[in-house]
């Protein structure tokens, strides 16, 4: 078992939904219930047109929360809050790789509003709050939260569950740099088509490689960042980024074109800032 770490970069081969939205399981059926009434894809959404974010409220009841002007996500982060950091644990295992593309996810997925990978059983973060399993990662391009009002060229998020149904998401920003192995098998079996699905049990990814150790990130409390908009989601944005080189990127970018939503109000809310706990290495 690896050691702990604070934070989820590549993640394995996760359950996919449409960005960050709740996993297709009993658990997290009923929170979205809880949150907002109905199926928490009831209606198609997208990044443009009369489905864009500042539609998504309008759509269906179920997306409400979307429309709401506090506790919605991502934000522009300026700088983390003053007081003690608060510790996060990061636990990943190697996973094997499943890669699908359609509107639901189970392996490798390009479902039309991002590339998403479910992730075998056995890797966690543990907060103050909760202690989450890890259920998919998928990717944003550019990215969607800001730092001092800049954009990234892309951005991953890795979706937690707990046994309770609560969710935290871990997030890392890229910048152009040396090529990431992790993005480079993803990349070499990105889903031909819409629908698609892949999972290959030999092909592996570490989900601790490439991380740093003791890495800062900042901490705030959001929701997720497409409909059904659920909040209440613990955030954590690595505050260094990773690399990726610039093919890289571009392969994303040309996939997944612009599928970021647009910084919302923080209304007040407080970024404090978390530490990373552990060692890095396989």
């Amino acid at each position: 078992m690896k050691p702990a770490i604070l934070l989820p970069w590549l993640v394995p081969a996760l359950t996919l939904v449409s960005g960050c939205s709740a996993p297709d399981s009993p658990a997290s059926k009923k929170t979205t219930a809880t949150a907002t009434p109905g199926s928490a894809r009831p209606v198609h959404w997208a990044y443009e047109g009369e489905a864009s974010p500042k539609h998504w409220g309008h759509l269906s009841p179920a997306y409400a929360a979307c429309d709401h002007k506090a506790g919605q996500s991502p934000i522009n982060i300026t700088q983390a809050g003053a007081g003690s950091p608060s510790p996060i644990q990061l636990n990943y295992t190697s996973t094997s790789l499943r890669i699908a593309h359609h509107e639901h996810v189970i392996d490798i997925v390009d479902n039309g509003h991002t590339i998403q990978v479910t992730v075998d059983e056995g890797s966690t973060l543990t907060t103050t709050k909760d202690s989450y399993l890890l259920k998919q990662f998928h990717f944003h391009t550019p990215s969607e939260h800001t730092i001092d009002g800049r954009h990234y060229p892309m951005e991953v998020h890795f979706v937690h569950q707990s046994a309770a149904g609560n969710f935290a998401v871990a997030s890392a920003l890229f910048v152009e740099g040396p090529a990431n192995d992790n993005l480079a098998k993803l990349i070499a079996h990105f889903p031909k088509a819409k629908g698609d699905s892949l999972h290959l049990p030999d092909e592996k990814l570490d989900l601790a490689v490439h991380l740093p150790a003791n890495a800062p990130a900042y901490s705030y409390v959001g929701s997720f960042t497409t409909p059904p908009c659920t909040e209440n989601v613990e955030w954590f944005v690595f505050r260094d980024p990773i690399t990726a080189s610039p093919d890289q990127l571009k392969a994303f970018a040309d996939r997944l074109h612009h599928n970021n939503r647009p910084v919302q109000s923080t209304a007040g809310r407080p970024v404090s800032s978390a530490t990373v706990a552990g060692s890095t290495q396989p």
